[in-house]
């Protein structure tokens, strides 16, 4: 099917994508701006109804703190019965003690609520409706007994949905200069569909570029669709740029769009990053679609580290299973799964096993920590990191110092300076704890390093979206995927390497040369940091 474009009442600019009426009026800042206007005075109005609340009932102060003090009580008791980590357990205390009734409500409406019901349901659903595409597990027991020393996380990620595959390629990219002009290429080469998922499009030059591709690709038939986050891609969020990609013959649409409502699902945001070509080729990785991820242009911090795989082979049927996923428990529909679910062309002369695996907080599992977890706990000789957030609860941190007291040598590298200054200023008390029990904390000092990597013993690694923060791992829709025996974990770690000639170690003594002002920052909105 072709599609036109219509040109009349719009004129595009390809360089900057400002999308213009008749009238020249920018109709894209127009309805950016004008969105986040009204949503911020509906969520200020909503703030107001509650102080007015507040102000009504303090007359009435002995009844408000009798009940309070026996409400509080009973949540203490519900709470220490619950299932679930003790470090959110203690960030919902805090606000319960000192403002009971806002507290108790709060929590109400983030965790008791239809909504997460609703999702939840949603997507079990969506993964019963894929099952007839899985691999029996008896598929998979000759991987297992190919690679005993990882059997129990080829089995805990099989579980959980992921199957192992092998006959698979990797291709590393160390950068978005690497990244782009490969996923361009093979976006030129699509004859089926383009599915395509970032948590930022930014509209910029990067993305007009592969705007005017997709566009050609659409006149040749080809299927295309463009999932954004409603929050990490706010200048394409709009319904009018919506209706400008819909003229462009691309299906697209926004994860959870702003809304002028205080919601629990927006909290949760996809901030994967998901491209698939008919089935054949798939990237995955840190990376979005921007000039900054490209190095083009002005960047806030100077060079911006980063870093993306390109998979061939029987692997993509995971990545593509977790896009279609996402698709329709936005949209509510029932894709033809057999039409997407195909089978890719095996690399029978590759070595090793790739498992794409994905995460979010509506299963039963912190599958990504819990990945990060057996990379660390297995380790013999050494774990190396990279990570823009270090803002992590007991479990992993006791995994990183158990690690180095029996041994293993562990190197994380972090950002020198940060781009969220209050979970900059929460990492730093984690980095403190870590140098202090011989890890080794490693500054980039060339720009910002944003890509998700672990590296162990030469043989096992992990490349994805997940942040080693409370956001990633228990709240977002992340993927990372995992990479055993595979001859591409040797540019990974080579890349891990020649990143560090651009770092300095920290040591104890920096720690103490921070502001006082940022320390004390760092130490008191710590215990809130699971709710950040």
């Amino acid at each position: 099917m072709k599609h036109k474009t219509t040109k009349k009442s719009k004129e595009v600019d390809l360089n900057y994508l400002i999308i213009k009426d008749r009238h020249g009026k920018d109709l894209l800042r127009k309805g950016v701006y004008s969105r986040v206007v009204i949503t911020f005075l509906m969520i200020l109005i909503q703030i107001l109804i509650f102080l007015f609340f507040i102000i009504k009932v303090q007359p009435h102060i002995e009844l408000y703190f009798g009940t309070s003090v026996l409400f509080s009580s009973l949540f203490f008791v519900y709470l220490s019965n619950c299932r679930g980590k003790n470090e959110f357990k203690i960030a919902w205390l805090v606000p319960v003690v000192f403002f009971p009734i806002f507290g108790i409500l709060a929590y109400i409406f983030f965790h008791i609520n239809g909504g997460h019901y609703l999702t939840r349901k949603r997507l079990l659903h969506l993964k019963e409706a894929l099952k007839p595409f899985s691999l029996p597990e008896e598929q998979i027991e000759p991987i297992c007994k190919n690679y005993p020393e990882i059997t129990g996380l080829l089995k805990y990620l099989f579980r959980g949905g992921f199957a192992p595959h092998i006959n698979t390629e990797v291709k590393y990219f160390c950068s978005g200069e690497e990244l782009y002009p490969d996923l361009f290429e093979s976006i030129k080469k699509a004859k089926k569909f383009i599915f395509i998922e970032f948590f930022i499009i930014e509209v910029d030059e990067t993305w007009a570029l592969l705007l005017e591709l997709l566009e050609q690709k659409v006149h040749e038939g080809v299927e295309v669709r463009v999932m954004y986050d409603g929050i990490g891609s706010p200048m394409a969020s709009s319904r009018k740029y919506q209706k400008y990609l819909k003229n462009f013959g691309i299906n697209s649409h926004i994860f959870q769009p702003l809304v002028p409502f205080i919601s629990t699902p927006q909290n949760n945001r996809d901030h994967r990053k998901i491209v698939v070509i008919d089935g054949d080729v798939a990237y995955t990785g840190g990376i979005n679609i921007s000039n900054e991820y490209f190095n083009k242009g002005h960047c806030r911090f100077g060079y911006w580290k980063d870093n993306a795989i390109c998979i061939q082979g029987s692997a993509i049927k995971n990545l593509t299973e977790m896009f279609l996923q996402t698709w329709n428990l936005q949209t509510y529909a029932e894709d033809d799964y057999a039409k997407y679910l195909l089978q890719p062309s095996p690399k029978k002369n590759a070595r090793g096993v790739v498992i794409p695996y994905a995460d979010d907080a509506f299963n039963d599992q912190d599958i990504a920590e819990d990945v990060y977890n057996y990379i660390i706990s297995t380790a013999k000789k050494y774990v190396h990191i990279t990570t823009p957030y270090i803002v992590i609860d007991n479990q992993l941190m006791n995994a990183f110092i158990f690690a180095a007291r029996r041994g293993v040598e562990i190197s994380v590298i972090v950002p020198s300076v940060p781009d969220h200054y209050l979970t900059f200023c929460i990492g730093k008390t984690y980095l403190k704890t870590l140098v202090e029990n011989g890890i080794h904390v490693y500054l980039y000092k060339k720009g910002f390093i944003h890509q998700k990597t672990f590296i162990s013993d030469d043989c096992l690694a992990t490349v994805g979206s997940i942040n080693l923060d409370y956001r990633s791992l228990y709240h977002h829709f992340e993927c990372g995927t995992v990479m055993y025996d595979c001859p591409v974990i040797e540019q990974i770690e080579s890349d891990f390497q020649k990143t560090l000639a651009d770092c300095e170690e920290m040591k104890i003594e920096d720690y103490k040369k921070i502001p006082s002002h940022t320390r004390f920052l760092g130490r008191s909105l710590r215990v809130f940091a699971p709710l950040l």
